[in-house]
């Protein structure tokens, strides 16, 4: 049997590509050039197969070639599933002054829940590092990202919760009609349930395989902001804030930690959390995080799992680059590096491709 991967990419009017084309051979790609020439870019195209805008976080109107705006862009990315070869398209198109972004796969629009369905991805850079320890709410969207590769279902959920609070907002802001708060209410609170239920699931399915599974490179602890109150007291909780809320006219917004949204988990290291540790700690910390987490979910469901490094020599030595290849290739996981550095090491790791961008 073949395994599945990503076998190539081809965008077009993308970033500072007008066109470009790479295939991938092997299993590791390691894209080296000097600055600017575009790794970083093809590494953010790949990163598309993730829900959301790319691991930049940047406005889709900025990734589209500022020469040719109104051709709009695209992302062919072609790969190897269950012994057959696929293509998914990424399409950024103007649509009454709006952009617009739409998957196919194989010629059939697909939704960003099914895509999840197919791929999960893991990015690492310097960037993300100082985000993920610095910003909660970028801390909050990746664990989250992260518990809907679990169960996709809550991808839809966390979508329709956001949109009911946005709803809430808005009476607030007009009639601040009681009947209609209480309405929108009414319909949050089913929609609370599933998210913890599926957030409980991921906590003690996790927890049971961290057991028979030893952190990867370096020791953490997981601590779920949920763990110690059961679901029935939280959905009691978020029902109590609720009608505080409406009280209160939408002056006080609900409180953070019964919020299923910004219920995720936080990461420390003998007692000690991620933003007091060293910089050196810190990214071993989030990369043993992130792998943890790949295998876990590969056990869970067999998706084409991807990691993406951007500079790695600005993260990791030639020792700690061999344990990640080695351990991606292990569990099977497909990795993606860049790099300006200039180096020989394609004798020294099995199955690394090096690709010249120029």
């Amino acid at each position: 049997m073949l395994h599945s991967k990503l076998t190539g990419i081809k965008i077009f009017n993308y970033r500072n590509f007008k066109q470009k084309s790479l295939s991938f051979s092997n299993k590791h790609t390691l894209l080296k050039g000097k600055n600017a020439v575009g790794k970083t870019s093809i590494l953010e195209a790949i990163s598309f197969l993730s829900p959301g805008n790319g691991f930049k976080k940047d406005l889709l109107e900025n990734i589209i070639n500022s020469d040719s705006m109104n051709d709009g862009a695209s992302i062919n990315l072609f790969f190897r599933d269950e012994d057959m070869e696929q293509s998914l398209k990424i399409i950024f198109q103007f649509k009454e002054s709006k952009l617009h972004k739409n998957y196919l796969l194989n010629d059939k629009k697909i939704s960003q829940q099914e895509l999840m369905n197919i791929f999960q991805l893991f990015w690492f850079s310097e960037l993300d590092k100082v985000y993920f320890i610095k910003d909660k709410q970028y801390q909050r969207n990746s664990c989250n990202r992260i518990m809907c590769y679990f169960n996709s279902d809550l991808f839809k959920l966390l979508n329709q919760y956001s949109k009911l609070r946005r709803e809430k907002k808005k009476i607030f802001l007009t009639t601040q009609d009681r009947s209609w708060l209480e309405s929108v209410d009414r319909q949050l609170l089913p929609i609370v349930k599933s998210i913890m239920d599926i957030k409980y699931e991921f906590m003690v399915k996790f927890n049971s395989f961290m057991i028979d599974h030893p952190n990867t490179f370096f020791n953490y602890y997981l601590k779920y902001d949920f763990q110690e109150i059961t679901i029935h007291d939280f959905l009691e909780k978020f029902e109590s804030e609720m009608k505080k809320e409406n009280e209160s006219k939408g002056e006080s917004p609900l409180n953070s930690f019964y919020d299923p949204a910004k219920a995720v988990f936080s990461l420390s290291h003998e007692n000690i959390p991620i933003n007091q540790l060293s910089s050196a700690q810190s990214k071993l910390l989030i990369l043993s995080f992130f792998l943890d987490m790949a295998t876990f979910l590969k056990l869970m469901q067999n998706k084409i799992t991807i990691f993406l490094i951007d500079e790695i020599f600005d993260n990791f030595d030639i020792v700690n680059l061999q344990k990640v290849i080695k351990y991606c290739a292990k569990n099977n996981f497909q990795s993606f590096f860049s790099s300006t550095d200039n180096f020989t090491i394609k004798e020294e790791i099995r199955d690394l491709e090096i690709i010249d961008i120029k």
